[in-house]
């Protein structure tokens, strides 16, 4: 019995969720979210190169092995 508890737990959450938030915006939460996640351009780690990148060049930080050969 506790198995099957265990097991149903995440539906039991998803539904006082969705009745407490109300069907319908949950269902547009959810959409949101399949929405955003299919049309993200890049990855998380792509995206955090690109943003370092951008914030190096306006601030004028440099890389500090740079003019460094090995």
């Amino acid at each position: 019995m506790w198995l099957f508890r265990l097991l149903t737990s995440p539906l039991r959450i998803l539904l006082l969720t969705a009745r407490i938030m109300g069907y319908n915006r949950f269902v547009v939460f959810l959409l949101g979210i399949a929405v955003g996640l299919l049309v993200a351009p890049t990855t998380g780690a792509e995206l955090r190169d690109k943003l370092r990148a951008q914030v190096d060049a306006r601030t004028g930080a440099q890389d500090p092995n740079a003019g460094f050969a090995p």
